[in-house]
């Protein structure tokens, strides 16, 4: 008896900058995907938004970006939603895997906390100016809450600005590390590839961490990086 594959489904918040790029790219590889994005097309995204122009102005985002998406032969559906704790069982569903390209650091945290809590792979990204950074996620792992602990009061793309080709560029490594993720690549897991200046170094500083130890996300999880000792380098000559 053959068994039929399974479907690899994710979850893509965000439809902008970042979100056009990953969304693009992991439909180009067969991945079901659900976009989530409460925004429209305006003319000050498409410079930087690569997927849309001007005759998207005024549509939804997510919509337009998963139609795209299925004119292309890929699978997707687009939500007019924003993703928040209290509707994260309702959009996450499913998915194997949930990709943040938002611009917004509550729901970067809103995201993962959802992602640890339900044992899933998740990637993060952001962009600002000329750099930004990417953090690959499974179970098991320091989370994204050890690293930073909790949302600050940070300028977004509207406020600070973007370069155009940077989003592009991070998105891309979003969406490189979220395939990895789901074919079983682990080699980035529980890091955060940071990209401080792309004009000027291509190659990201590789940070990891150990997973904190009063993390309430971890603490959650139903795997758990907190459930086994450290392991100390040192002693394994």
């Amino acid at each position: 008896m053959t068994t039929r594959p399974t479907t690899t489904r994710a979850v893509i918040v965000g439809a902008g900058g970042l979100g056009g790029p990953i969304a693009l790219a992991l439909g180009a590889a067969g991945i079901e995907l659900t976009i989530i994005d409460d925004d429209r097309v305006e003319l000050s995204n498409l410079h930087r938004q690569i997927q849309f122009t001007d005759a998207d102005l005024g549509t939804p985002k997510a919509t337009r970006l998963a139609e795209m998406i299925v004119a292309h032969g890929g699978a997707a559906r687009g939500i007019v939603a924003r993703w928040t704790a209290s509707r994260a069982d309702e959009l996450g569903g499913d998915a194997d895997l949930i990709v943040d390209g938002s611009d917004d650091p509550e729901t970067k945290f809103a995201i993962s906390d959802w992602a640890v809590a339900n044992g899933r792979c998740y990637v993060i990204a952001a962009a600002l100016r000329y750099g930004g950074n990417v953090f690959a996620g499974v179970p098991g792992v320091g989370c994204y809450r050890c690293l930073f602990e909790a949302p600050v009061d940070a300028p977004s793309c509207a406020d600070a600005g973007v370069l155009g080709p940077i989003v592009g560029a991070i998105g891309g490594v979003a969406a490189a590390l979220a395939l990895g993720l789901v074919s079983g690549d682990r080699t980035y897991a529980g890091a955060l590839l940071a990209f401080d200046d792309l004009r000027k170094v291509a190659e990201p500083r590789v940070v990891r961490f150990a997973a904190r130890p009063d993390c309430p996300a971890c603490m959650r999880a139903p795997i758990s990086p907190l459930a086994t000792a450290p392991v100390r380098v040192a002693e394994h000559s």
